[in-house]
């Protein structure tokens, strides 16, 4: 968890701080790259060479070729570019409720099957009861934080001869993704949750540009599938955080864990009524949805953000909405209840007693609402 000066940031989930040298490697390039990297000439050729080292660099960290590697504006883009390019588009998506918005409601234009979830929110994955197109398994839920099955969603594809999508915004540089791309997946990949830049993210997997059809027209700019200008600064940049949090998964997984344990503790240690909704055992080890029994979370969250704890109900995608997170209701929670959570999503860099401050500084201003009610 990083420490603003206004105190304790709890929602890594939504966005990271970015790493120092990412920030300085994103000037460095901004300024001595201005050309367009479509461009003929000598300055557009050295912005290119700048996008596609930076393509080259992310292909090697997953063993992929540089043409399998796709830089589009972010998660949501990538998700979109995914369920609408991928597979026979005149079949449905076959998914579960753990999936982010980005993936559902493109889904929801082409058709879906929908799995059911079990209690701790992980997809249970059955045969379709008619034919689908494309298999969408997030490789850990937003909210929850729990590990989804994508390899019985990777076999169940190749049962039925069909592309798996994998939504992995929430587990890199948390839970190593080499096996997920093994498994012959197209992941999307949000490098601003890992300490990379906002703006940009990445769809990637084994033979891509012969697979998936674009969404946008319009231009040739990455292989034809994506049409726009490319930021060699941003391509740069989150190369490296990609490489960082890649090389890192080890650590900051096992420093995170230690951060949600601390925190864990604090709260515990301040007497707050709370119920931890993530499965320890199968979960991304940043991610602490927490239920506060007697508390309107709606009204708990700006009491949380006064008392200097940043955190949420779940996806900043969806903080616009009045209900709940789905995923909560597919786990059984009433509406009341679920608007009782409150997610708690963690970083690396901090120590053990910042975390465990801010657990217990959370459950002061919940113990205080408890009682009154």
């Amino acid at each position: 968890m990083s420490r603003p000066p206004s105190g304790y940031f709890c929602d890594h989930n939504a966005g990271a701080p970015v790493l120092p040298e990412v920030l300085e490697r994103f000037v460095a390039v901004e300024r001595d790259c201005p050309g367009n990297p479509a461009s003929s000439h000598t300055v557009g050729r050295k912005a290119r060479g700048v996008l596609e080292d930076a393509r080259e660099r992310i292909a090697a960290v997953f063993g992929l070729e540089a043409e399998d590697v796709l830089f589009v504006s972010g998660g949501t883009e990538a998700a979109n570019l995914a369920i609408t390019g991928l597979g026979d588009p005149s079949l449905p998506v076959l998914l579960s409720p753990a999936e982010h918005p980005a993936v559902r409601e493109p889904a929801e234009r082409r058709g879906l099957h929908e799995w059911q979830v079990d209690a701790e929110g992980a997809a249970r994955v059955t045969e379709p009861t008619g034919p689908i197109g494309l298999v969408a398994c997030v490789h850990a839920q937003s909210e929850l934080g729990t590990l989804q099955p994508v390899e019985a969603a990777a076999a169940l594809a190749n049962r039925l001869g069909v592309p798996l999508f994998v939504d992995a915004a929430q587990t890199l540089g948390r839970v190593p993704l080499g096996p997920v791309l093994a498994l012959g997946s197209t992941l999307a990949l949000s490098p601003h949750k890992c300490g990379g830049l906002r703006g940009h993210g990445v769809l990637m997997g084994h033979g891509l540009q012969h697979r998936l059809r674009p969404l946008l027209v319009g231009g040739g700019q990455e292989f034809g599938l994506r049409p726009g200008t490319q930021s060699p600064a941003l391509a740069a940049a989150n190369a490296l955080a990609i490489e960082r949090a890649s090389a890192e998964t080890e650590l900051r997984a096992a420093r995170m864990r230690d951060a949600r344990a601390a925190f864990l503790a604090g709260l515990a240690a301040s007497g707050a009524e709370h119920r931890l909704l993530t499965p320890r055992a199968h979960s991304v080890p940043n991610t602490a949805m927490l239920h506060f029994p007697g508390i309107d979370g709606r009204n708990l969250l700006p009491a949380l953000d006064l008392a200097g704890v940043h955190a949420s109900h779940g996806s900043a995608c969806s903080s616009g909405s009045p209900l709940p997170p789905r995923i909560l209701g597919a786990i059984g929670l009433d509406d009341e209840t679920a608007r009782a959570c409150v997610r708690i999503s963690l970083g690396w860099r901090d120590e053990a007693n910042t975390n465990q401050d801010a657990g217990r500084r959370t459950g002061e201003v919940v113990r205080r609402r408890q009682e009154k009610n």
